[in-house]
């Protein structure tokens, strides 16, 4: 028996829609998974951004100094600190700048007074000296200038010490005659020069006290005044060579009492006092 298939008429015939050739995008159709084929492109895998770190803060400039006066300082306030040291003793020049000398006094005071003894004048040890600060002009201190000494060879003083140019600086008994070199009793003095003992006194006398008087080759005459003591080995006529030691600091004559220092004067050719200060600059060898 056959079987009879039947198609209806005008029905259309079902085939596969072909894909297009290009996508809407432009790109190219491709069957996921057909053979010989590109695999479909991977989503690129999610990056977590570093932590961002907050940018160093630069630390704060310091703040002014502490209310006071300090090496370096000038003016009318300094001078009644200056003043008020010399009440009490202690053999500072007025003259308004705050040196090595007046630090070295504002240190012993504050020995005495059993404070720290920083040389800095705070503000609690001005009030309780009564000097009130107005204006304090304050600037490091000049750098010494290239200088040669003319007639030292040597520092007069060995240790820790502190001077200024004090030269002509008022005094009981008229303008000061050189520089007094500040320090502790019994530092060890030193011949400046090669030179002979031309006088000394191991007794008080006058208001040098226990000194010596030295002179070189040249004439030029060296005087050191308010020694505790001299080298018991000299005598007049001892000849003495540069850095030889020749007896120790005191506070004798009228600077008993006082501060420890060496007056310490140069008179070349023996004729009258000239400031030291530059030569004891030149031969200083902490500068």
């Amino acid at each position: 028996m056959l079987a009879v298939v039947t198609l209806a008429v005008g029905a259309p015939t079902l085939a596969a829609s072909p894909m297009p050739d290009r996508l809407p995008g432009g790109g190219t159709s491709v069957a996921p998974g057909a053979p010989g084929t590109a695999p479909l492109p991977i989503d690129p895998p999610v990056v977590t951004p570093a932590p961002v770190t907050a940018p160093a803060v630069a630390p704060a400039p310091p703040g002014p100094p502490a209310p006071g006066l300090r090496l370096g300082a000038r003016g009318s306030d300094v001078r009644a600190l200056q003043r008020r040291l010399r009440v009490r003793g202690i053999r500072v020049p007025v003259n308004g700048t705050y040196g090595r000398v007046t630090r070295a006094g504002v240190r012993i005071l504050q020995r005495r007074m059993g404070l720290e003894a920083t040389g800095i004048a705070n503000a609690a040890l001005l009030g309780r000296l009564g000097v009130r600060i107005r204006a304090v002009a304050s600037a490091p201190p000049p750098p010494p200038s290239a200088v040669t000494a003319t007639y030292l060879k040597a520092f007069p003083v060995v240790g820790d010490y502190s001077y200024s140019d004090d030269f002509g600086a008022p005094r009981g008994q008229g303008p000061h005659q050189g520089n007094d070199i500040m320090g502790q009793m019994g530092m060890p003095l030193v011949a400046c020069v090669d030179a002979t003992i031309s006088r000394l006194t191991r007794t008080e006398s006058g208001l040098g006290g226990i000194w010596i008087w030295f002179v070189d080759a040249q004439g030029n005459e060296y005087y050191y005044a308010h020694m505790e003591s001299i080298s018991p080995e000299l005598r007049a006529g001892s000849q003495v060579t540069t850095g030889q030691v020749v007896g120790t600091m005191g506070m004798t004559g009228d600077a008993r009492g006082t501060t420890p220092h060496l007056h310490f004067e140069i008179r070349p050719s023996g004729g009258g006092s000239i400031n030291p200060f530059s030569d004891l600059r030149a031969v200083d060898p902490r500068k």
